[in-house]
């Protein structure tokens, strides 16, 4: 079984002992999503009350994960910041737990897709897009340029989207973003 196969199946089941709702994002759903992307890691957005961050995290320890950042880790987990860990295998995990918005978009219309031949919930193209432009950074625009070429976004929901996001983040500079990877591929 491949490294990323042990992961998902790890996090499926922690998640599934915890009731807790999550999905795959970043490279990993890119590649589901029909771009194919080089990746070392899994993100994922996980939805627990503050108060149950510990009790999901020890759980996650039990099953053999581990801190990539141990002197930080309790402040990450208080501060609702992105988790970083490593499953047994090696393979390194940035876990993200969800606020509301955009990340509980996803949730609701993510879909179960076979990744490494196991079934997760994984990030629909339209709000992976919204994601990876409002990230901004070079291999994530290359991300953008390439599902925008698979068909499966919905560009009259991405720019709805991040236009609603810049009136919230006070920012101008991301639609404009989207309309640049509109035209570079």
């Amino acid at each position: 079984m491949s490294a990323l196969a042990e992961t998902l199946r790890s996090l499926a089941h922690v998640f599934g002992e915890q009731g807790l709702r999550w999905y795959v994002f970043g490279a990993q759903a890119v590649v589901v999503r029909g771009a194919p992307r080089a990746t070392q890691d899994v993100d994922v957005t996980v939805f627990v009350e503050p108060e149950g961050r510990r009790a999901m995290v020890s759980a996650l320890i039990d099953a053999g994960l581990r801190h990539r950042f141990p002197d930080i880790a309790e402040q990450l987990i208080d501060a609702g910041a992105v988790l970083a860990v490593t499953h047994p295998s090696g393979m390194d995990i940035d876990l993200v737990f969800a606020g509301t918005g955009l990340e509980r978009l996803a949730m609701e219309r993510a879909t179960t897709e076979a990744l490494a031949g196991v079934p997760v919930p994984v990030v629909q193209a339209t709000e992976l897009v919204v994601m990876k432009v409002l990230a901004g950074r070079g291999k994530d625009l290359d991300d953008v340029q390439s599902l925008l070429v698979g068909g499966e976004v919905d560009l009259d929901e991405a720019r709805d989207l991040l236009g609603q996001l810049e009136a919230a983040l006070g920012q101008s500079d991301l639609l404009p973003r989207l309309e640049q990877c509109l035209r570079d591929a």
